[in-house]
């Protein structure tokens, strides 16, 4: 069975997808020789040597010293074919250590949390915090790379990142990224809308096109909001405090009416609410309730706000003027 020699320069820089992983192992397996050309592969990519090896002329000369323990017949042929491989990837990457660190491949993990479940808070390996949303999806290598801090995002976050100032921290999301160094902001992806809004709580961020293109520079206090179907930024001041939140555990109402804060408190606590007032129900509020509170206690709050009262029968609540 013929073997493609080209996959031992992929095997140098990590890019062996594990088909041919399993086929470089077979042909390692073969014989002696071919172990022991396998050897002097794993000297040039992990060993402190390698440092040696980052220049095309060194990485040539490697090669040979490889391709001459192989068939002399065929080594012509191969030597060609596989500096002609080498060739393309010295352009990208010098073959030092440094080399590998940049290309080897990351494990990733994907964190999920689900609707109906609480806020998870997750410490990045770089000493960055993120809090995440029911309903989002945070995709993170399991270490960062030294020059490479990269997440991937659906739903809604907010970050607290951890300074580093030779390589910022990357957030992609479907329609927008985002580069930071260290800072606070939250970001929320509407999928069914399919745009991107980002608060910015302090510090500086950068929002990025998915091209990579510098879009505009953020301010603390900024919403910046992208409309991918317009292709359309817009920006606005608002409160960080109550746009952040809900990573605290709890309940935002800013300039709400009354119907919908009860609405919502109908549904977390599985009771009816009647307002019998329609001028009541169009009441607007500002506040914000802690989760943990209990619904006796939010309704308290809300009489303290307004000229209210209510009365409880079971899971039947009333509210009138």
């Amino acid at each position: 069975m013929d073997f493609d020699y080209r996959l031992l320069v992929k095997y140098l820089v990590g890019t062996l997808s594990p088909e041919e992983m399993e086929a470089v192992k077979e042909w390692r397996a073969r014989s002696i020789e071919n172990e022991d050309i396998y050897s002097k592969l794993i000297n040039l990519r992990v060993s402190w040597k390698f440092m040696r090896y980052n220049t095309p002329g060194h990485i040539e000369s490697a090669l040979n010293e490889v391709n001459g323990k192989i068939n002399r017949r065929r080594r012509f042929d191969i030597v060609r074919s596989v500096m002609k491989y080498a060739a393309v990837i010295l352009l990208f990457v010098s073959f030092s250590y440094v080399g590998w660190e940049y290309l080897k491949p990351e494990n990733y993990v994907t964190i999920t949390v689900k609707q109906g479940e609480d806020v998870k808070k997750i410490m990045l390996a770089d000493g960055s915090t993120v809090w995440l949303k029911e309903g989002a999806s945070l995709k993170m290598p399991e270490t960062f790379a030294k020059n490479n801090r990269q997440l991937s995002l659906q739903g809604e976050a907010f970050f607290d990142v951890a300074k580093n100032a030779q390589f910022p921290l990357y957030v992609s999301t479907n329609y927008v990224n985002i580069k930071v160094l260290g800072t606070a902001f939250n970001v929320k992806t509407d999928e069914k809308h399919k745009n991107v809004e980002t608060v910015l709580a302090r510090g500086k961020v950068a929002l990025l096109d998915k091209q990579g293109n510098a879009v505009l520079d953020m301010s603390p206090g900024e919403k910046v909001t992208y409309n991918s179907y317009k292709n359309e930024y817009s920006t606005e001041i608002v409160d960080v405090n109550i746009s952040t939140a809900w990573r605290l555990n709890q309940f935002v109402f800013e300039n709400v009416t009354l119907r919908e804060i009860v609405n919502q408190l109908s549904v977390k606590f599985n009771v009816n609410i009647n307002l019998e007032s329609s001028k009541l129900a169009q009441r607007k509020f500002r506040c914000v309730i802690n989760e943990d509170e209990s619904l006796p206690d939010i309704l308290n709050l809300l009489k303290y706000l307004a000229p209210i009262r209510y009365r409880i029968e079971g899971k039947e609540i009333f509210i009138y003027e």
